[in-house]
This record gives C-alpha cells, structure tokens and sequence, in this order.
C-alpha cells in the first residue's frame, strides 16, 4: 500500500466546480481537518455522527458509514477503511511549481475541495482536484475513513488504490482521457451492492471478501478470475472474457479492462 509523504488535509470547503462536477446534494454536514499534525475542529461534528445506537451495540464497536465520491483529473487515489476514527480525513499532495509555498503554509490550491453532504441520507465525502491552469497540475489524494457505504472513483493518469471497503464499487481511471493506470481493490468483506471497474491503461486486481455474490461480466486483455470450489455457477471463460454466476442474491459485477490484465480472487 502506497502512502504520500508531506502531505496537507484538503480545506473543508464547497465550490462552484464541486457541485457543478457531482450530484446536487443538500443538507451539507462537517468535517476537520489536518495541518502539519495539528488537528482543527469544525463546528458541528457531531452532525455526521450515526443515529442512537441499541444498548446492546456498544458505539465503540460500530464504524459510522460514509458514501466517498472522488474525482481527480490527474494523480493518484487511495482510499482506506479505519474503524478506530469517526471522522473522515482527507490528504492531499499537489505535483507542481509552487507547490513548496502551499507547503509551507500548510494550504493546497483553492481548486482543491472537500466537503461532506447528504446523499440518499447517507453522509458522504466528496472530493475534487482539477487545476483550472494550463499547467495542470496532478494530485495524489489519500482518503481515510471508518467505513463505506459505496465508493466512487473518477480519475486519470494514476493508480486507484481501495482497501478494506464495501457497499457498491464504481472505478473509471482513464476512461475518459485514455491514460488511466492501476486500480487495486482488497477488501475481506463480501461484495454484494456490485462493482463497475472500467481502466485504461493499467492492470486490475481485486481481492473480495468471502460471500461476495452477483453475476459477473468480465472482459480484458487477460482474465484470470479464481473463486472458491462451486461458488460460480454457469461460467463461459476463455482468455478475453468471463461470464458466470457467483453466490445468490448480488448485484452485477462489470469489469472492463481492455488493454490490461484483470484478477479477480474471492476469498
């Protein structure tokens, strides 16, 4: 698992281009942020928190959700599960001329933003990196939070890295521009909500948890797709493509890798 040296937590902020680029969402909650190891509160942190849980659940066990959509026009992205935080916290690390004074502020670029909002009543993280200069500057986000109710991933011209998530899977790297990279996805929890992987210029590795179910339709420069012993029903494979049934009761799982490599293990 990669990590990103001298890294800045995003400003908590919401732009024009950020509500432009995502879904309208209301109801805009609160998160902190780090600069250079000193935590900032915001106010109202509490309103992201879940509801009352049941006495018999002790809070200490249960992670809050959060939805998480990113889109990054250039770097890398990775996004982690941490169920000993309640907060998410985002870091960010801008490649460019100046990025030495932003540094040294403790700041990022305004075209830089995060936020969290209300989405099907789900809080969710949103962030976006896009430098608006010609320079176009890429950026490596590292997202940390306790865990995901689904995960949205747009990038380009980097690696997507996700570890430890769950809820519905939706990755495009490259897709757009054509220049894409690696996306790795472990988790030890069963996919079921689908997954819609779509890469251009990267290979693709996946490790899903045990009773990780839905109809799989896979197609890549080379599939090579392992699940446990009968777990796969109807399967039709040969180096291009796969098709099969795994488990019973999940969402579809689309993965397009067509210039790449995709592995796929159910664990």
């Amino acid at each position: 698992m990669s990590t990103l040296p001298r890294v800045v937590l995003l400003p908590i902020i919401v732009s024009v281009s950020l509500a432009f680029l995502l879904a309208p969402l209301t109801g805009c909650t609160a998160t902190k942020r780090r600069v250079y190891g000193r935590t900032v509160p915001v106010a109202n942190i509490e309103s992201v928190m879940p509801p009352v849980l049941p006495a018999h659940i002790p809070p200490s066990k249960v992670a809050p959700l959060f939805g998480v959509i990113i889109e990054n026009a250039s770097g890398n992205v990775e996004v982690i599960t941490d169920p000993s935080i309640k907060v998410p916290e985002v870091r960010a690390k801008v490649h460019g001329n100046d990025e030495r004074e932003h540094r040294k502020a403790g700041t990022v670029p305004a075209w830089i933003a995060a936020s969290i909002e209300k989405y099907e009543d789900i809080n969710t993280l949103q962030v976006l990196a896009a430098d608006p200069s010609d320079e176009k500057r890429s950026v490596d986000i590292r997202v940390v939070v306790p865990a995901t109710a689904f995960v949205t991933v747009n990038n380009a011209h980097g690696t997507v890295e996700l570890m430890n998530v769950s809820g519905a899977l939706q990755v495009n790297n490259g897709v757009a521009t054509g220049k894409g990279g690696r996306v790795i996805i472990r988790t030890d929890k069963p996919i079921k909500d689908g997954a819609i992987i779509r890469v251009r210029g990267g290979d693709v590795t996946l490790a899903f948890g045990t009773g990780s179910a839905g109809p799989i339709d896979a197609k890549a420069r080379s599939v090579n797709i392992r699940t446990p012993a009968h777990a796969a029903r109807g399967v039709v494979s040969d180096r291009e493509n796969y098709t099969g049934e795994l488990g019973t009761l999940g969402k579809p799982l689309v993965l397009r890798v067509p210039d790449g490599t995709l592995t796929l293990f159910v664990e």
